[in-house]
């Protein structure tokens, strides 16, 4: 492990443990790799917003995702961070609000009812839980979330994935998609009310 390498590691801990200089430091140093990350992952607009809610992300649950980290490289760490933002902002971008492109003024005939709204979202709810269970196990957990989630939400392809840029062929991503659906068949059968 070269000196640089143990230097980045010291400062992703110190920020772990919420050290205010350390945090300036790796923000400053990492503020244009976030950009370019977002910007390769389809972010096109809020860039600036999106780079916040990268470093929101990582102070969550007691600044959980640095105190997880293990090594390796930072740069990819937070490229990873970057791309599940950038996925989940994509996502959030395309839910279109109830009665979009009706006049304003008029009625929903056969809106569902909030019953259908409530199970609904408990139920993607359960979905996204069990796909973080089932990344969770895996080597990588951060790049194999955001795998599962374009494949499954997204209903991107296993060659569409990799050249994404996740750093596997179609066939290493199609492996983890198989071992991580088995992964999430049990989750869900065993999590069925």
């Amino acid at each position: 492990m070269g000196d640089s390498e143990i230097a980045e590691r010291a400062l992703v801990a110190a920020c772990a443990e919420g050290d205010a200089e350390a945090w300036e430091a790796l923000r400053g140093r990492y503020h244009r790799t976030l950009h370019g990350a977002l910007r390769e992952a389809g972010a096109r607009e809020d860039i600036d917003d999106l780079e916040q809610e990268v470093w929101a992300r990582l102070l969550t649950r007691d600044r959980a995702a640095l105190r997880d980290f293990r090594g390796g490289s930072v740069r990819a760490f937070l490229t990873q961070v970057a791309r599940s933002v950038a996925i989940d902002h994509d996502r959030a971008r395309r839910v279109r609000p109830p009665n979009a492109g009706e006049e304003p003024g008029t009625l929903a005939s056969a809106a569902p009812n909030p019953e259908h709204h409530l199970s609904e979202h408990q139920e993607r709810n359960r979905f996204a839980a069990a796909l973080d269970a089932a990344a969770s196990a895996s080597e990588n957990p951060a790049r194999d979330r955001d795998m599962l989630r374009l494949h499954f939400e997204e209903e991107l392809s296993a060659s569409e994935i990799a050249g994404l840029g996740v750093g596997l062929t179609a066939r290493g991503v199609e492996a983890v998609l198989r071992r991580a659906a088995a992964r999430l068949r049990e989750l869900l059968r065993h999590d069925e009310p």
